[in-house]
């Protein structure tokens, strides 16, 4: 058994606060964020975890706005890795204005695959 923390934006306090796992919706689709910040946080580099954390707060913004799995799926469209259709019915994706904040986000942050 193991405790983890699940809420993306939560994931540095929670390991850095010991938790054993993060459930990540991020770490799929951008591998390396996913894993700076949580190496620094299982390394004991709690500030640079937390730094990591902070940087993707424009992504975190999104998820608290639109869901996690809406944005994630709308990136995962964007970068090519699914077709723009990916959720199944009745999930809704993100908007046209809404899909143009995201490419913003993951464009400024330099998340890629």
């Amino acid at each position: 058994m193991t405790i983890g923390t699940s809420g993306d934006a939560a994931a540095a306090r929670g390991l850095n606060a010991g938790c054993d796992a993060w459930y990540s919706v991020i770490g799929g689709t951008f591998p390396e964020p996913a894993l700076a910040l949580t190496r620094a946080a299982q390394a004991g580099r709690h500030r640079q975890a937390l730094e990591e954390s902070r940087r993707l707060e424009p992504l975190w913004d999104l998820f608290a706005r639109h869901g996690s799995l809406r944005v994630v799926a709308a990136a995962a469209a964007h970068l090519g890795l699914t077709a723009r259709r990916n959720l199944p019915l009745p999930l809704r994706g993100l908007n046209a204005e809404e899909r143009a904040r995201l490419v913003t986000v993951v464009e400024q942050l330099r998340l890629h695959t």
